[in-house]
């Protein structure tokens, strides 16, 4: 009789164990980066953030990172997708806990009480901190949600989030004051983002 074949053996052992991985994970992802004309690295990643029956919450904490950071950049586009497989509605929400932007960390109010620190009296709220990345800088980050309520069985909720960074900006001197910072920056960590955002991504299941 013919011995059983140690590859099978070893092949089925690892489909076994993947099975195992699969059906344990709440939370799955997929993670792949790409490069743009030679200088920006865009990592994209997608996340099936399941909503299930029964659960009151589901959270998941997402960090987004801008690898390169440049007047006349390509857009950024970085995308989270949740799906509702569940019988019941949903609300998504998120709040942003942190963002470093070079070598400056700003923790928001939401994230003091996430880490259990002190919030502080210079600290900024989830929306405040969200307001500054969108107004208060040369480039522009804008978060944004594609619906507002997540259908049962199928529904798919977005955060979508994108920076533009034109290279006519009409004012040239804080262009070139950020551009050469960045660019300092970059050359100092190359392998950091030069923008770190850490999100709470939050589903809740919507009232009967």
């Amino acid at each position: 009789m013919a011995k059983p074949s140690k590859k099978k053996n070893i092949k089925l052992f690892r489909l076994l164990v993947l099975v195992v991985l699969i059906s344990a994970n709440t939370f799955a992802w997929f993670i792949y980066a790409t490069k743009i004309d030679g200088s920006v690295s865009v990592h994209v990643k997608g996340w099936d953030v399941l909503f299930e029956a029964g659960e009151n919450e589901v959270t998941n904490i997402i960090n987004v990172n801008v690898d390169s950071l440049y007047p006349g950049m390509n857009d950024y586009h970085y995308e989270i997708k949740a799906y509702n497989r569940s019988e019941v509605s949903a609300s998504l929400s998120y709040e942003i806990l942190e963002v470093r932007l070079l070598n400056n960390t700003y923790i928001s109010e939401e994230g003091r009480t996430y880490y259990n620190q002190t919030i502080q009296p210079t600290d900024m709220t989830s929306v405040e901190l969200e307001n500054a990345l969108l107004n208060d800088y040369p480039f522009s980050l804008e978060i944004s949600k594609s619906n507002t309520n997540i259908q049962a069985g199928n529904g798919i909720e977005k955060v979508n989030f994108d920076l533009v960074w034109p290279y006519e900006n009409n004012n040239d001197e804080i262009d070139t004051e950020w551009g050469i910072n960045a660019s300092n920056y970059k050359k100092s960590n190359p392998s950091s983002p030069t923008i770190a955002i850490k999100i709470k991504i939050i589903i809740t299941q919507n009232p009967s």
